[in-house]
């Protein structure tokens, strides 16, 4: 079950997801697509690592793991200084909380970059950044293929490689990647069989 309001949590796996408003776009053009991914880098690398991605044009999917608790604390020492420790001490639950307030931030920021030049003003997206708890390799796995498929279901690609905006090219590929490709094709024993179990579709229910 989603719910927006789960806090997320350090060295948890989640499918972060959301759709537009009504029958509008999310991404127009190449430029909108690459502005989601570069703030994507910006505002969530520093906190989590991206496994898996896919940008359509009117919703997306993402699968992050955040990083450990030192690694982010280290992370907010450089953003907030001497006043982490007092953040904390306020607040039991700053951490957690500052992990959903980066991906916020990063939603933000993209719908204002897109909201501006079209002098567009309201929601662009549906609703606050739906998540989901990744706690079964099973499922990852499902939900990796069930991502990459998403333009060939969309009717948008014949086959996953074919659609410019996920991580599948990343992946198979040996161009340099954020992702951590080693890790996510041992998930799929080797990089043939992650190419194989891509061949059949999977249907999830998404809220």
């Amino acid at each position: 079950m989603s719910e927006s309001r789960i806090i997320l949590q350090p060295e948890c796996s989640y499918h972060i997801y959301n759709h537009a408003v009504g029958n509008e776009n999310i991404f127009e053009h190449d430029k909108h697509y690459q502005y989601f991914l570069t703030k994507l880098q910006q505002y969530c690398l520093p906190v989590s690592e991206v496994f898996t991605y896919c940008l359509l044009p009117n919703h997306f999917h993402l699968i992050v793991r955040m990083k450990n608790k030192n690694e982010i604390k280290d992370f907010l020492n450089k953003k907030y200084k001497d006043r982490l420790k007092g953040l904390i001490k306020k607040n039991e639950n700053f951490i957690n909380e500052a992990l959903s307030k980066a991906f916020s931030n990063f939603f933000n920021t993209y719908a204002k970059h897109y909201n501006y030049p079209k002098k567009r003003h309201g929601a662009l997206f549906k609703r606050a950044f739906r998540r989901n708890l990744i706690n079964d390799i099973g499922y990852l796995r499902n939900l990796i293929i069930y991502i990459h498929q998403n333009p060939v279901g969309a009717g948008l690609a014949d086959k996953p490689e074919h659609w410019k905006y996920s991580s599948y090219n990343a992946i198979i590929s040996d161009s340099p990647t954020l992702i951590p490709r080693e890790e996510i094709i041992r998930l799929f024993e080797d990089l043939e069989n992650f190419k194989y179990c891509h061949l059949k579709m999977i249907n999830m229910e998404m809220e």
